[in-house]
């Protein structure tokens, strides 16, 4: 299954860490640009990286997580199997966002939103 995770702030890149963990699961990690969803994968990397030298996870294990994420923007979630909502709390970027994404994923697609203060009816 392939997940897009529109979001790479701390909820969304938390997300994102947990479908990656899930074998077989492959993630793209995406927000505005390219350069901050490289910086949540970057964040999900470091802390992976704190529960190896802990010794909670293994090196391996910390490298196939990280190596299951790729990074992009909202555009290229176009082939994915499920896309979950981890912007802004920003009801007209939600809308826009949702628009967009309805144009260009797969009518399978499965869409799911993060938000916690707005309504999604």
């Amino acid at each position: 299954m392939k997940v897009g995770v529109i979001g790479a702030g701390t909820m969304g890149s938390g997300i994102a860490q947990v479908f990656a963990s899930a074998n077989g699961y492959s993630v793209i990690l995406c927000d505005v640009s390219r350069e901050l969803a490289d910086k949540g994968k970057s964040k999900i990397a470091a802390g992976l990286e704190k529960l190896v030298a802990k010794g909670k996870i293994k090196a391996e294990d910390s490298a196939a997580i990280v190596g299951r994420i790729t990074t992009g923007v909202a555009e290229d979630v176009g082939d994915c199997d499920l896309v979950v909502e981890a912007a802004l709390e920003d009801m007209a970027a939600k809308k826009t966002l949702f628009a967009k994404l309805q144009k260009i994923c797969k009518k399978e697609t499965i869409f799911a939103s993060n938000t916690s203060s707005l309504s999604l009816t």
